[in-house]
């Protein structure tokens, strides 16, 4: 009699790098600044092209459960100080998500240092 393989995958412990996810709160008057930005596919690639030459790694996924799709973005130089932290955007598409990234990177985080955002806890929304 054979064996079966079982197809339970244990859940990967979290990496010792890792420090936490910043939560932000976005305003209504965010989500529409972010609504208003023009971001076809022309700029979604040249900005994610852009953020992965300054050093941010992305995992892109669907949320099932949310019904959207996220992007979680971190700093791949472990000497960097944002290093083990995740700044993540969701959206209605991986673009939109994208989008809402780089606002809360840029307009929101800015040169701030990431570890200053780390104990918000309000719950994130979508850019749409």
């Amino acid at each position: 009699m054979a064996t079966k393989k079982s197809s339970f995958k244990p859940s990967q412990s979290v990496p010792s790098s890792f420090r936490g996810f910043i939560n932000v709160f976005l305003t209504d008057e965010a989500r529409q600044y972010i609504k208003s930005k023009p971001f076809d596919d022309d700029v979604f690639a040249q900005e994610l092209f852009r953020s992965i030459q300054e050093g941010y790694k992305f995992t892109f996924s669907a949320d099932d459960y949310n019904h959207a799709y996220q992007v979680i973005g971190t700093r791949q130089d472990k000497d960097h100080p944002d290093f083990g932290i995740l700044l993540s955007g969701r959206g209605s598409t991986p673009v939109k998500a994208f989008k809402q990234w780089l606002y809360l990177c840029r307009d929101v985080v800015g040169d701030s240092s990431w570890s200053e955002y780390l104990t918000s806890k309000t719950p994130e929304e979508l850019d749409d």
